[in-house]
């Protein structure tokens, strides 16, 4: 048994040692081959097709990329491509696991029908046209750069050989569509003046031709106003089609555009407003039939304008009295260098300007001038479409400009209504075109009094000057401090009624000093005066008082005015930044400044009257609420975060009267009591109020509404609007307007989703802006309201 045991184990020792050398013979000879991946390509030419071979190796499965975003597992697949430059790529592999990768880089033209617009500039476009009758055309460099058409660049060229009805035709890839715009324009080059008749054909309905007119001045913009509902695929042109000009001319940026309402035919049917009566010193005329104009004026220089060689300067509304016609204007000018003109005398540019119904463009105007000072400042010019406008825009809108030798105007109005660019062109009016000054240089002086103040409590006023209240003792109206008026100052200037104003002549700025007398005004609220100035006078007068104790000691705030008439103004401390008033010494006026702001130390006359400072009597004097706001409902202390109010435990470190500058800074009471023991929260002379409570700032992410109860008296046209500000994510400050009934207590739920962008995750004030009348407009005059119960809550 032993015996039979040992031969069975020699045998299974013979059987692996030959299954192993088998095993390695059969390895040796049988090495799997490698994977080759390889493709070539054939393209059709013209339509971007590629037919692919592959020519990999020792594979049976395949994964392409196009190169375009599409794959596919085809082993010689078929893909169509647009122009461009793809980089296509081969994997190959087999069952055993082999694979290799192979890419190449195509590059496919395709070529593109014409279509509009046409510029002549396309690598793959086919501008092939078809010519009959004799014409050619081909495509060229542009050979004259300028006009309407200053850039290098290709051009059609157009050859008549001087034979009638000659000319070329475009099959388009893209019909042009006349159902809404239904206007060609192109660029057309001739040195001669002729006609160009554009035809559309092979439509929707019959074809359809427009003929428009060139002036011969080299490029010029051609406009075809076509009245078709259809559409089109033929494109053709006849260069003086009935007639026989031989020549070659030049077409480009061929395209299609909105037409303007009213494409010219809209005009206006009545003459502008005649101008008043004024001395020849004090005008310089440049169009217009009531004054003379002044020579050698040029209407239409070529400046390469979409309207060129349209101008008409003696278009007839209808009775007999010429206005300045510009059909297709984008902008325009008027030339008169060889005679410039000195202007600067002048204190206005007048313009009268009509534009058809349904404009919504804005038109911008600029005299050029090459003497001191900017050379063009473009104003826009207001205007009312289907009416005449009347405009008189004061130097001072020009900054900077002195019109001491104007040589041109420019009229320019590539804008849309809102200010944005459009430069197709549409069609204006304008007459009257002048420069003037208000006769006389201005010594016109108020003939009545100043408004009376209303009767005020001592403790409410401090009197600088006036007659209503007790002047402040120790005033000197006229220091020396270098102004243009000094010694001129008349306190006693009699209007003609007896009540006495304070009289500037030729006022640059001046001073009012009382430093022996300082005045504590840091109770007061207001700083009032009434100015008056000159009909015409387009000045800005700003005043400060001068202040020798704390804050700012000095900030210029500009006084409203409407030249020729009494101005009655209130500034609220808060336009005065940082001041406090606790030690005012000085009045200081400065009306070294244009209308707009801009420096002009030139002298003129102001007239004052009531300077005085004041606060509004204890309780705001306004109507307040007698009733308490609704008590708000029961909530959990987990569902609500309180601010304000007597219901909710509010948070701590709440400041609710911030110097945030405020008109009401100081103002704020925090326990006013409408009669019934439930307090509220009171801004008297509110502009905007702050709460501030960043040293604990508060997540409120989790609340849904902000809650207010809100009352303002009874009359009072304001919006009132609020926002959370936020130190963490998304928006810091979002206004949302708070409604408001007046004379009633109005309880208001803002949903956080009112306020966008807001997370509310770290609020650490709260803003109240009641800079609004009750239509959204700005008014900055204080009012008073009043409020309760602010908090955050959700449901």
């Amino acid at each position: 048994m032993k015996q039979l045991l040992n031969k069975a184990k020699v045998l299974c020792l013979m059987i692996l040692a030959v299954s192993y050398l088998g095993c390695e013979e059969d390895d040796e000879g049988n090495v799997l081959p490698e994977v080759l991946a390889g493709f070539t390509q054939l393209t059709t030419e013209g339509t971007g097709t590629v037919s692919f071979i592959n020519t990999s190796e020792n594979a049976d499965n395949y994964e392409w990329d196009f190169g375009d975003g599409t794959t596919s597992t085809e082993i010689d697949p078929i893909k169509t491509y647009g122009t461009g430059t793809y980089t296509v790529s081969l994997t190959a592999s087999n069952a055993a696991g082999g694979s290799d990768t192979f890419e190449d880089e195509l590059v496919i033209l395709v070529p593109e029908a014409v279509a509009l617009p046409i510029t002549f500039d396309g690598a793959n476009v086919v501008y092939d046209a078809s010519t009959f009758n004799g014409a050619a055309f081909e495509v060229v460099d542009n050979p004259a750069p300028g006009g309407s058409n200053d850039t290098a660049s290709k051009v059609g060229a157009i050859t008549n050989s001087g034979a009638a009805f000659e000319g070329f035709f475009f099959d388009l890839g893209a019909p042009i569509d006349l159902s809404t715009d239904k206007t060609i324009q192109m660029n057309f080059w001739a040195d001669a003046a002729i006609d160009v008749l554009l035809k559309l054909e092979e439509g929707t309905g019959a074809a359809t031709e427009v003929t428009a007119s060139h002036g011969g001045s080299g490029w010029e913009m051609l406009s075809f106003d076509f009245t078709s509902e259809d559409s089109f695929s033929r494109f053709t042109m006849f260069v003086d089609g009935p007639g026989t000009t031989a020549g070659t001319f030049y077409i480009d940026d061929i395209t299609q555009v909105e037409t303007m309402s009213g494409g010219g035919g809209n005009a206006p049917t009545t003459s502008a407003p005649a101008p008043p009566v004024r001395d020849a010193a004090d005008v310089i005329s440049i169009y217009g039939g009531s004054y003379a104009n002044i020579d050698g004026i040029n209407y239409n220089p070529d400046w390469g304008q979409s309207g060129l060689a349209f101008v008409n300067t003696e278009y007839d509304p209808g009775d007999g009295n010429f206005a300045l016609a510009y059909p297709m204007f984008n902008f325009q000018g008027t030339d008169f260098s060889g005679n410039a003109q000195d202007a600067s005398a002048m204190e206005f540019l007048h313009v009268d300007i009509w534009v058809p119904e349904g404009t919504d463009r804005q038109v911008k105007i600029s005299p050029i001038n090459s003497g001191t000072g900017a050379g063009e400042v473009l104003v826009v010019v207001p205007v009312t479409p289907g009416a005449w406008n009347s405009v008189d825009l004061p130097i001072g809108d020009f900054t900077g400009m002195t019109w001491d030798s104007v040589i041109q105007m420019k009229f320019d109005g590539q804008f849309n209504g809102d200010g944005s660019a459009n430069t197709d062109p549409h069609d204006i009016y304008l007459d009257n075109i002048y420069f003037y000054r208000e006769a006389s240089g201005g010594s016109s002086a108020p003939t009545t009094s100043a408004p009376v103040p209303p009767a005020r409590d001592a403790a409410d006023v401090i009197s600088i000057f006036g007659e209503s209240y007790t002047n402040v003792t120790g005033i000197d109206y006229d220091p020396n401090w270098g102004q243009s008026g000094f010694g001129l100052v008349n306190t006693t200037f009699d209007p003609g009624d007896g009540n006495l104003a304070l009289a500037y002549p030729t006022f640059n700025y001046q001073g009012t000093d009382f430093s022996g007398n300082a005045q504590d005004a840091s109770a007061m609220e207001f700083l009032h005066v009434d100015i008056w100035v000159p009909s015409g006078t387009d000045r800005q007068v700003k005043i400060s008082p001068i202040n020798s104790g704390t804050g700012a000691g000095e900030v210029l705030v500009v006084v409203p005015v409407t030249p020729g008439a009494w101005n009655s103004v209130d500034l609220p401390i808060g336009d005065f930044t940082g001041m406090t008033w606790d030690s005012v010494i000085q009045m200081k006026f400065d009306g070294q400044f244009n209308g707009d702001g801009s420096a002009n130390t030139d002298p003129h006359d102001i007239y004052l009257d009531n300077i005085y400072f004041y606060k509004e009597p204890s309780g705001g004097g306004g109507s307040a609420p007698t009733t308490s706001a609704p008590v708000p409902p029961a909530r959990d202390a987990a569902d609500v975060i309180s601010i304000f109010g007597e219901t909710y435990t509010n948070v701590t470190g709440i400041d609710y009267d911030p110097n945030w500058g405020q008109s009401g800074f100081g103002l704020v009471n925090t326990t006013f009591d409408p009669g019934d023991g439930n307090l509220a929260l009171a801004y008297p002379t509110f502009n905007y109020q702050g709460t501030d409570f960043s040293g604990n700032a508060q997540d409120a992410s989790a609340m849904e509404f902000v809650h207010v109860d809100i009352w303002v008296p009874t009359g009072t046209d304001r919006q009132v609007k609020i926002s959370p500000i936020n130190s963490g994510t998304g928006a810091g400050e979002v206004l949302v307007v708070v409604p408001v009934t007046p004379g009633s207590w109005n309880s208001v739920d803002l949903p956080i989703g009112d306020f966008t962008g807001m997370t509310w995750d770290n609020v650490i004030q709260m803003k109240f802006d009641g800079q609004f009348n009750g239509d959204g407009s700005a008014n900055t005059d204080p009012f008073d309201i009043y409020v309760d119960n602010i908090y955050f809550y959700r449901n």
